[in-house]
């Protein structure tokens, strides 16, 4: 089942995605610290989607708990499926980036409840605050690396 249609997915968007089939298929990429301990998240996350390019994106994995190097998103800036988003507690990790290939996006969201009509969004008309997260990116201390 495909939830999310490459075509469709801009920046804003929070995917509910599987990272072992983004895994799996060996396009993805992460920026997140290997060693000692590989800190790619391994089970089920949304992500918010910084940046979409012509065959890829930018995501952010989402968090519901605070911790180092974890930015709050701020509850204003949700929008749409209320279920595991609206009221819940969202954070960004400053120091975890995937760069997915758009077809991964189809292949990996099968799980994702939302629809088309009813897209789970984070500032969406606010490009700023996106291209704000997205910046941690160079101020990372890992390069990208396969998944």
């Amino acid at each position: 089942m495909v939830a999310f249609e490459a075509s469709e997915l801009r920046f804003g968007h929070v995917v509910h995605l599987d990272p072992d089939i983004l895994r799996e298929r060996g396009d993805c990429t992460t920026n997140a610290q290997k060693e000692p301990v590989d800190r790619a998240v391994k089970e089920p996350h949304y992500f918010l989607v910084l940046k979409v390019e012509e065959d890829s994106c930018t995501a952010a994995p989402l968090y519901s708990k605070p911790g180092g190097d974890k930015d709050h998103l701020d509850e204003a800036l949700k929008t749409g499926l209320a279920n595991n988003w609206i009221g819940v507690p969202s954070y960004t990790h400053r120091r975890q980036q995937w760069r997915i290939p758009l077809a991964a996006i189809e292949a990996a969201s099968g799980e994702d409840n939302s629809d088309s009509a009813n897209r789970r969004r984070y500032a969406a008309d606010k490009p700023e605050v996106l291209d704000c997260i997205l910046s941690w990116e160079t101020e990372n201390l890992f390069s990208y690396r396969p998944v």
